[in-house]
């Protein structure tokens, strides 16, 4: 299996391990030699470099914008069974290194994503702020023959629930996630445990709680700082889904229906009352409907749906619910790693955000009005793999009614507009022979 067919989702969960074995790895490149004796004692490194740019085309506070953010994934999965005999027992650590960052950062306002101001045209560029993190740390142990599997250590809920079920990287986020769940975004760790059972062949039942520690990553500590002196709170999330692969059934297919509970203090952004706690749920689901090859598995060329549902149990969050909708073109022009995606969402802002928004706009000398509570966007985007190793993921997003999300003192409400993006991912682990 090649790293980049599978590398949207590895990258969307922050999941940046290979997952190919030693047959299927490549054995060119000048660390050819070193990468063998890695594998042959249960070690397998990966170093993959993803850069993303974006631009604000035509809407939010300020037009024609700019933004960059280039990052290199440094880690490893270690099999402790071969290399010291701990049967069932993996580690499992990653290095982020944050490179060619231009216009992100904290606060949004004056940023990228406060120049674009809506949260769709914002959320994939994320801000990270300081120079490295120590993103992952963490023990897996499988029990009862690999039918439960455990993880413990540093690490970040969205590498193991189903948050990310779009077929690219570069624009697939939740605002409600983002926004309600307490989960920091990728790649930053906090500790966490995790445990997945396997009811049966195609079902699974799986549960985390995951320290809620937003200061961590404010206050730049690298993820060195292990202690829990300035966390908020925790994040708890019970899930169940079916998912069969194309072992099982050839129109392979992942559902997965979760609820969180986040107990960290929640600040209304209209009134400053701090209540104790939000909760929710979130439905994400893939399903491959049809083959070029009626189901013979002879032919990559398929068409599949996804769709996500978001929903937030508490109304001083800044966002009600969040729903999309998409298709994927697998194995487009006879080129087998490649996708073409087309996708509609839909996201509902809270009174109280939007009251927030008037006010702060108000404040600024700027509208008065209220805006929309209702943002759409269409979007078209793809996966073009240039070399086994190297992807491009270009995207093109319309957005209706946006929303100042990232930038509430704008003075002017948003207009309509477009905002463009284009994701680089390149394997260097594989590349080097790792």
């Amino acid at each position: 299996m090649n790293i980049l067919r599978t590398l949207p989702a590895f990258f969307c969960a922050g999941l940046l391990s290979l997952s190919a074995n030693s047959a299927e790895r490549s054995s060119s490149g000048p660390l050819a030699g070193l990468g063998e004796q890695l594998r042959l004692n249960g070690v397998k490194p990966h170093a993959i470099f993803s850069n993303l740019s974006m631009m604000n085309l035509d809407t939010g506070p300020r037009e024609h914008r700019f933004g960059n953010s280039g990052d290199l994934f440094l880690g490893a999965d270690v099999d402790l069974a071969k290399l010291v005999g701990l049967d069932g027992a993996s580690l499992h650590v990653e290095e982020s290194v944050f490179i060619f960052d231009r216009g992100t950062g904290q606060p949004t306002g004056p940023t990228w994503q406060g120049a674009v101001g809506s949260y769709f045209g914002g959320a994939p560029l994320h801000n990270d702020i300081g120079a490295n993190q120590l993103s992952l740390l963490t023990w897996e142990q499988k029990w009862l023959d690999g039918r439960l599997d455990t993880h413990i250590g540093r690490t970040n809920a969205r590498r193991y629930f189903l948050i990310y079920n779009c077929e690219t990287v570069v624009t697939c986020n939740d605002p409600v996630i983002d926004a309600s769940t307490g989960i920091l975004p990728p790649p930053y760790g906090t500790w966490g445990g995790y445990l997945k059972y396997q009811m049966l062949p195609d079902i699974y039942l799986h549960a985390g709680a995951f320290e809620s520690n937003p200061v961590d990553y404010l206050k730049k500590r690298h993820g060195l700082d292990f202690s829990t002196d300035d966390a908020s709170g925790t994040t708890l999330l019970l899930g169940i889904g079916p998912k069969q692969d194309e072992s099982i059934d050839p129109y392979r297919s992942h559902y997965e229906l979760d609820a969180y509970l986040n107990t960290a203090n929640q600040i209304d952004p209209l009134t400053g009352e701090s209540d104790h706690g939000s909760a929710g749920g979130f439905f994400k689901f893939q399903q491959l409907f049809w083959r070029a090859d009626a189901g013979q598995l002879t032919s990559p060329q398929a068409l599949g749906a996804f769709g996500s549902l978001s929903v937030s149990a508490d109304d001083r969050q800044p966002f009600r619910h969040f729903a999309e909708v998409g298709l994927t073109y697998y194995g487009p022009f006879d080129r087998p790693q490649d996708k073409l995606n087309l996708k509609a969402s839909y996201l509902r802002l809270n009174n109280h955000q939007l009251e927030f928004q008037r006010e702060s706009r108000t404040a600024a000398g700027g509208d008065t009005r209220l805006g929309q509570r209702d943002v759409y966007a269409l979007e078209t985007n793809a996966h073009v793999a240039l070399t086994p190793n190297i992807a491009l993921e270009p995207s093109v997003q319309y957005i209706f009614n946006p929303d100042n999300f990232y930038n509430p003192g704008a003075r002017e409400l948003s207009g309509d507009g477009f905002v463009v993006g284009v994701q680089l991912m390149v394997d260097m682990g594989t590349l080097l022979g790792l």
